[in-house]
């Protein structure tokens, strides 16, 4: 029993380390992703109030 416990925690652990990583990235494309949309959107409006 102890030792099923222990691969499960490792399993559980490895997973967490995982989804961390994962959600570093997701964020970080998201927040890229909202900076280019931002700067872009941006761009368009000073492009139309120049006419």
């Amino acid at each position: 029993m102890p030792q099923n416990e222990i691969v499960v925690s490792i399993v559980a652990l490895a997973g967490a380390v995982l989804l961390i990583s994962f959600w570093r990235q997701i964020l970080f494309i998201l927040l890229f992703g909202m900076i280019v949309v931002f700067c872009f959107g941006l761009y368009n409006v000073v492009a139309v109030a120049r006419g």
